[in-house]
């Protein structure tokens, strides 16, 4: 690190140190360091460095004597001068972690991966390490306007970052350490609720309650003689757990074990984003079976659990539907004892199982993965309706869409991606699928990642089996390759189906690839307005792509299990065998 701001403004060249401080060219090179590597006008620098004070007629001038003087001091950038200047600007270029600041922004993100993967101590080492790198007032020697958003922000900062220390210090046993952490947040910021939530926590969670209950009384007049306001939601909580209102029981963590992902990284990002954006959120992932959209929620969820402390839910819901008690109803009834509350407390009416739901989750902030939902139905009972929580929803059923979700939809991964997941599967036995081999199961699991993962194990457990001798089984009849499991999850797809959907779930397995409205009407004997709405349920059920305008597209695989599944001799398998329709 070449510059220390988070004090009075120091330069730091091997074993020396020079601090600059208490003078117009530390204010100048305070402000340049605010903004590294952006131009700064002429008009703003002389605004801060001359701050509530007459600005001389020679500023001008003695800015570029002050940046003489500071070029001499500063090691260059790059061969060239460490303060570059242009008509009317100058800027400082500064690497990347050569600020203090970029270091603490470093230790920051370490600490939350140390924490996401469950090492606290590590996490709280980590912090503590950022913490001490503040010296005192950042920019010591930047005054007037400029100072105050730079201040506020790096105060927000520090403040953030004790209060998980004492998150990561109580994790560890540390309890005492952390009410000590949170009591100087508290003093130094003492309308930051959040502080004081989490100190009553700590101190509630230590087993000193009398304590607890104190601190919640002088926040509460705090912000009530400052702010003229109550306690928000989260102090509230914290007052409710320390009073012994709330039912405590043990933190789920439910989500099944995670797996690595391959090509779906932008998904990610946007399931991020909505996490961060909505209070709220509900992420509605779609995709036909076996693209990997239980693995996708899974894998999200993980990477999101440190931020739902209060729990991490998984249910599937369609499968409670199939035991015989209609799956909302079922799944609150998990959900409900999960968070503790006794089975003779929970209500037989699916309403009031709901509100007694959102009841407990208005008290916590918990991660909800909700899997294979097959409708509106078997979701709106279980979603919250208070800030805090973030539900993850997959479905193979496309044609419906909760309010205010964000949607995102999981297509088979592309040729290259395939294969690369298919030899990641492979684990040890990688190197013995050559790329050429990778690339044909690829393309012959139609990049399904159920379909990549049944290959690599059906490959691992058949030792005397080559790549080529699998992409042989598989060119012949994927069915010798694919597990029971994925082949059932693509026939079961169509069900409900009947009538003229089942007649044209049997002609995909003669219909190409991709296809008109018209072939399809032609393989039922219909019109093309007729075949619109069948072309449309299989869209929604995952067993079809819309291509283009009035142009469909099926899956390999899913082609294949319709030639299984057909009725031998049915009309349409035996009026369309050997054709292709365009």
């Amino acid at each position: 690190m070449l510059f220390h701001v988070l004090g009075p403004i120091e330069v730091h060249g091997g074993t020396a140190v020079r601090r600059i401080g208490g003078s117009k060219p530390g204010a100048l090179l305070a402000t340049l360091l605010t903004k590294p590597n952006a131009w700064m006008t002429t008009d703003e620098l002389v605004a801060t460095v001359w701050p509530e004070q007459a600005v001389p007629a020679s500023a001008e001038a003695n800015l570029k004597t002050y940046v003489w003087t500071l070029r001499r001091g500063l090691p260059e950038h790059d061969g060239g001068p460490r303060i570059e200047s242009r008509p009317g600007a100058y800027r400082i270029r500064v690497g990347r972690g050569e600020r203090d600041i970029d270091r603490v922004g470093e230790l920051a993100e370490q600490a939350r991966c140390a924490s996401a993967g469950g090492d606290a101590g590590t996490a709280a080492t980590l912090l503590d390490q950022a913490l001490r790198m503040w010296r005192g007032r950042p920019f010591a020697d930047l005054d007037g306007d400029a100072a105050t958003g730079v201040l506020a922000h790096l105060e927000d900062l520090r403040l953030g970052l004790a209060e998980r220390l004492a998150e990561a210090q109580l994790a560890v046993g540390r309890g005492q350490d952390a009410v000590a952490t949170l009591r100087a947040v508290t003093a130094d910021a003492p309308l930051r609720e959040e502080a004081w939530a989490l100190l009553v926590r700590v101190l509630h969670e230590t087993g000193r309650r009398a304590e607890a209950l104190a601190e919640y009384r002088r926040a509460r007049q705090l912000l009530s003689t400052e702010l003229g306001v109550e306690p928000g939601a989260s102090l509230a909580e914290a007052h409710r757990l320390a009073l012994g209102a709330a039912r405590i029981g043990p933190v789920r963590r439910e989500l099944p074990r995670d797996v690595p992902l391959t090509g779906r990284r932008a998904e990610l990002a946007v399931v991020g984003q909505a996490a961060r954006d909505s209070p709220a959120p509900v992420v509605l992932v779609h995709g036909m079976a076996g693209v990997g959209k239980t693995a996708f929620v899974v894998h999200a969820g993980h990477r999101l659990a440190p931020d739902y402390p209060d729990g991490q839910f998984f249910v599937r819901v369609a499968a409670n539907a199939d035991r015989g008690t209609p799956g909302a109803a079922a799944a609150l009834h998990r959900l409900l004892r999960g968070v503790g509350v006794p089975v003779s407390e929970i209500p037989p009416d699916l309403d009031e199982r709901s509100a007694l739901w959102r009841s407990e989750l208005a008290r916590r902030r918990v991660l909800l993965v909700l899997d294979d939902v097959p409708g509106p139905d078997g979701l709106t009972p279980l979603l919250p309706a208070t800030p805090g929580c973030l539900t993850l929803v997959t479905t193979t059923n496309r044609g419906w869409h909760p309010d205010g979700a964000t949607r995102v939809g999981l297509a088979p991964l592309p040729t290259e991606a395939a294969a690369a997941l298919f030899r990641s599967a492979l684990g040890g036995r990688h190197e013995e699928a050559d790329q050429p081999s990778a690339l044909a199961v690829a393309q012959l699991c139609g990049g399904l990642p159920a379909a990549l993962r049944d290959a690599a194990a059906r490959l691992l457990c058949r030792p005397h089996w080559t790549a080529r001798r699998l992409v042989d089984e598989l060119d012949e009849d994927p069915c010798r390759v694919l597990s029971d499991a994925v082949r059932r999850s693509i026939v079961d797809a169509r069900r409900p189906p009947a009538g003229r959907e089942l007649a044209l779930w049997y002609a995909l397995g003669d219909l190409p690839g991709e296809f008109g409205t018209a072939a399809a009407a032609r393989a039922l004997g219909v019109t093309p307005g007729a075949a619109r709405p069948v072309l449309e349920a299989l869209v929604d059920r995952g067993l079809l792509d819309v291509a283009a305008a009035e142009r469909y597209r099926s899956h390999v695989l899913v082609r294949h299990m319709a030639r299984c599944t057909a009725p031998v001799g049915g009309p349409v398998r035996e009026h369309h065998r050997g054709r292709r329709v365009a």
